[in-house]
């Protein structure tokens, strides 16, 4: 005979579903609560930052100046930004369109800065010289301990700068391209201070080279080298060059090169700062399309024809064939020591002190 036999469902234990909730919301308040806090650090440190700064006579402030990002970034937004200060017994004042910094919560020192244009700069002495710049796009990215920068990144592309003087206005530079890397050195070059450099320039036109060889004409340059005992903690440039000298350190460079039109220039060697200030080092320097440099000098008008004639002939007995990137080349030994420049046993010159 058949039996009605209820089967009991088993009931959730009400434990088991709120404990889940629970603890995301503990995670999720701890989250923010770490948010938070490296937030208010992040803040903090601007403003010691800025202090820093207006000791050593620049003063920074922002129309606009936020903090958000919640909940895995940190960004900080400025609003034209500006700088005043003095440089060279001179002041001068920096305005910035905008600037923008982004970093993980998780890793604050490594940051991504984004710059918009224009950039101003002003003379407020003397004439009020006034120089802006304009481009399409300004990222850096930078990776700072307590011990000093890391590493460091600068894209700016699309760059046009223009000069303005008493009304009258020219372009310095059309439609350039600026690439610059630091990067901690490693290998036999890894020490305290040391650094490996690298850079990559390249331009449409720049007015102060065009217009001393009198005709416009595209421009690349290319650095690789490595700086030694250099101390990048804020402080003004003087003191850091004479810090510099002090302890030693020197820049060692591997390729410096500048192309323009049928003429190349390409240095390699080693430079410092004497304690006195003067810079002193042993290049190895090469020039290419030498011949077509002459004439451009001489068509410039800016140098005599007499010297221009003997560029070729004097460089080639100072020097040694050689090539650049396959281009016939003389190559010349150039030593900088006590205030003099030498080419070969030859004086060339004298350069002044840089602090």
């Amino acid at each position: 005979m058949p039996t009605d036999m209820t089967v009991p469902v088993p009931r959730r234990s009400s434990r088991r579903v709120f404990l889940p909730i629970i603890l995301l919301a503990i995670v999720a308040i701890a989250w923010s609560g770490f948010w938070w806090y490296a937030t208010s650090r992040v803040s903090t440190e601007m403003d010691r930052f800025i202090a820093k700064q207006a000791e050593l006579g620049r003063q920074i402030s922002c129309d606009q100046r936020s903090v958000g990002g919640y909940p895995f970034r940190i960004e900080v937004h400025c609003a034209s930004p500006k700088v005043e200060g003095n440089r060279a017994g001179k002041a001068f004042s920096a305005n910035l369109g905008e600037i923008n910094a982004v970093a993980q919560v998780y890793q604050p020192n490594k940051v991504l800065l984004e710059a918009k244009s224009p950039m101003v700069l002003v003379d407020k002495d003397g004439d009020g010289v006034t120089v802006t710049s304009n481009w399409t796009s300004a990222e850096a990215s930078a990776s700072i301990w307590t011990s000093g920068p890391q590493n460091a990144d600068m894209v700016i592309k699309g760059l046009t700068t223009t000069v303005d003087r008493g009304g009258q206005t020219q372009t310095m530079f059309d439609t350039a391209n600026v690439e610059a890397h630091i990067r901690l050195a490693e290998g036999a070059n890894a020490a305290p201070g040391a650094y490996d450099l690298a850079a990559d320039v390249d331009a449409k036109a720049v007015a102060p080279v065009d217009l001393f060889l009198g005709a416009s004409s595209p421009l690349s340059a290319t650095f690789r080298g490595t700086i030694t005992r250099i101390d990048l903690q804020p402080m003004p440039m003087e003191d850091r060059l004479r810090d510099w000298a002090e302890n030693g350190g020197t820049l060692t460079i591997t390729q410096a090169q500048l192309n323009r039109g049928p003429s190349s220039v390409k240095a390699s060697g080693m430079v410092g700062l004497e304690t006195s200030g003067h810079p002193s080092g042993d290049l190895v320097v090469a020039l290419s399309g030498v011949p077509e440099l002459a004439d451009t000098l001489k068509q410039s008008g800016r140098v005599p024809a007499s010297l221009t004639s003997l560029l070729g002939v004097g460089l080639s007995m100072l020097g040694k064939p050689t090539n650049i990137d396959g281009k016939a080349a003389v190559e010349v030994p150039v030593k900088v020591a006590n205030g003099k420049v030498n080419i070969g046993a030859f004086p060339a010159g004298k350069v002044p002190k840089l602090f």
